[in-house]
């Protein structure tokens, strides 16, 4: 018994789109530039400004827990929640992009 199907190679192949079947984009490598600099950008900010604020070369009142840490743990977390953050705001800002270019 031969279990291959009928079709031809072409139709088997899933091609590249970047398009909905309405002719909408969906997707467009601006999204990913503009999440990538946001993430870079946003973790070595809140990276730096945590280590001032652990280190005590920038006191805040209210963030005695925060700088009751170790410089790394606090450098650490605060480029951890700049990079989400960052990549959110880029992505965000990249689809509104994508979406005025078309």
């Amino acid at each position: 018994m031969n279990n291959h199907s009928n079709k031809k190679d072409a139709e088997l192949v899933v091609g590249y789109v970047n398009h909905d079947p309405e002719g909408r984009p969906v997707y467009h490598p601006i999204i990913a530039k503009f999440t990538l600099i946001g993430a870079v950008f946003l973790g070595v900010l809140l990276g730096w400004l945590a280590y001032m604020v652990a280190s005590g070369v920038w006191p805040i009142r209210d963030l005695g827990q925060f700088s009751a840490s170790d410089n790394v743990v606090a450098t650490f977390v605060g480029a951890s929640v700049g990079v989400a953050l960052g990549g959110l705001i880029g992505s965000i800002m990249g689809v509104f992009r994508m979406l005025h270019k078309s």
